[in-house]
């Protein structure tokens, strides 16, 4: 959660809030949620039986295939898997927005790209290296800028055998059952350059980490160590999807505040990334129909904590350490798949109401469904979510936050074309969030879009704080 202390004399504390999203574990943006399920794999039917030779015709065959075993040099065995190299390029993104609204520019546009290459030298051992390059600019108005920007992709050593996997390197590892805003998502790095403009897996980046993976029958036990830590990806300070806005000063979740605004305006942004990042264990139950699971972390938070230092005019995005516990479970009936996870924070940092940096304690929940409604053609997921920080001294931040967000997609022309919804409506508060889209499938691995982002809200909310930023966008995505 955002939190921002301004007082006229000691150390203040401010904070950016974990408000993007209802439930979102405690920083700036949406954090959320869950990567689509993999679809389930296809057997391949059998070859069909040769046609049956005539008698006299199938003894000749049989003779000469004998005389031909016989007559043939003995070989040596060759190995079953040989060397394999694969490269390309994945995660492609050209796009092009219009801003209608926003005083501080009236177009963005954006590439990406990340490049990988892979190799299997051989059985149960797979070398990756990749990259991710970023390009963003912004015109139009006061707050214009271009950027470019090169960072590590996944890039790791990993070895598998049997039951287990082990993997040492820069990895992407995202947990939650989820979508959108899964709250035991706790061991990945979050990529803020783009807000929550787009899914969950695109916003997300890889970390140095040590993970082993180990299945044992019904049960996989899953545990990472953070090697190096890197805070959040964030957008240039000029942009408009930053948490902090240094043009009017006002910082997402926190309330106005003339003193405080006046001192974001001139302040110079910093990021402090400490070099470890803590560990975190997962043990999951696999059912018929019915799977478990349970979540340990002690890790720093991947969104930003703002510290204010008034004497050198800067303000800098800290990662606090933060316990976590939490339960998840999905039910799969029928007609319904029912997902629920229940999480306690201990040791989020928030803001007191007369200024410095408090340490509380949360609890967080989020319940979903996923269903099909006249068939495969279309899919829709709702959740319900909230959270509540503990305790009784007043903070600036929401103590509480309860809404009901989702997705709705269906695919029609032969399933060429896909139009969707995704929304986030507050329930104890005035938040919007609208991105309707339509999308081109039907030139594969390509497809093509436009879409909306609707934003709208009272203040300390997502809704609020860019409430002027709505976003008219056309683009491309794909892979090479």
């Amino acid at each position: 959660m955002t939190r921002f202390p301004i007082r006229k004399a000691g150390p203040a504390a401010l904070a950016v809030a974990a408000i993007l999203m209802p439930l979102a574990p405690p920083a700036i943006a949406l954090e959320t949620a869950s990567a689509a399920r993999p679809p389930m794999a296809v057997q391949p039917a059998s070859e069909s039986l040769p046609l049956a030779r005539p008698a006299a015709a199938e003894a000749m065959h049989l003779a000469q295939t004998d005389k031909a075993a016989v007559d043939a040099p003995t070989r040596r065995p060759v190995s079953a898997l040989r060397p394999l190299w694969r490269w390309g390029v994945e995660s492609v993104l050209v796009e092009a927005g219009a801003l209608p609204d926003a005083p501080e520019a009236d177009h963005q546009f954006w590439l990406r790209a990340s490049p990988y290459a892979l190799w299997q030298p051989a059985r149960g051992w797979e070398i990756r290296v990749g990259s991710q390059i970023d390009a963003s600019a912004q015109g139009g108005g006061p707050e214009g800028f271009d950027r470019i920007r090169a960072r590590l992709g996944e890039s790791y050593l990993r070895y598998r055998q049997g039951g287990t996997r082990l993997t040492l390197g820069a990895q992407t590892v995202v947990w939650g059952r989820v979508d959108e805003m899964p709250l035991i998502d706790r061991v990945s790095r979050a990529d803020l350059n783009r807000f929550v403009l787009d899914d969950l897996p695109d916003r997300r980046l890889p970390l140095p980490a040590m993970r082993w993976e180990q299945t044992l029958g019904d049960f996989k036990v899953d545990a990472v160590a953070l090697l190096g830590f890197r805070g959040a990806a964030l957008p240039d300070a000029r942009s408009v999807w930053s948490p902090v806005d240094t043009a009017t000063g006002e910082v997402l979740g926190l309330p106005g505040d003339p003193a405080r605004e006046a001192f974001v305006r001139a302040a110079r942004l910093r990021q402090d990334d400490p070099r470890t990042g803590g560990t975190a264990a997962r043990l999951t139950w696999t059912g018929e129909g019915l799977d478990l699971g349970l979540t340990l972390a002690r890790t720093r938070q991947s969104l930003p904590y703002y510290l204010p230092d008034l004497a050198s005019g800067t303000l800098t995005a800290t990662h606090p350490y933060v316990r976590f516990a939490a339960a998840d479970a999905e039910l799969a009936t029928a007609a319904v798949t029912w997902r629920t996870e229940l999480a306690w924070s201990d040791g989020l940092p928030v803001t007191a109401a007369a200024g410095g940096m408090l340490r509380r304690s949360a609890v967080e929940w989020v319940g979903a469904m996923e269903f099909f409604p006249g068939g495969e053609d279309t899919r829709v997921n709702l959740q319900l979510a909230a959270r509540r920080i503990r305790g009784g001294q007043p903070v600036l931040e929401r103590r509480a936050y309860t809404a009901v967000n989702g997705e709705v997609e269906t695919a029609f022309g032969h399933g060429r074309w896909k139009v969707a919804l995704r929304f986030n409506l507050g329930l104890n508060v005035h938040d919007v969030y609208l991105a309707p889209r339509l999308s081109y499938v039907g030139w594969e691995p390509h497809e093509l879009y436009v879409t909306a982002h609707a934003f709208d809200g009272s203040e300390r909310t997502l809704g609020g704080f860019h409430r002027r930023h709505d976003l008219l966008a056309v683009g491309l995505k794909t892979r090479f």
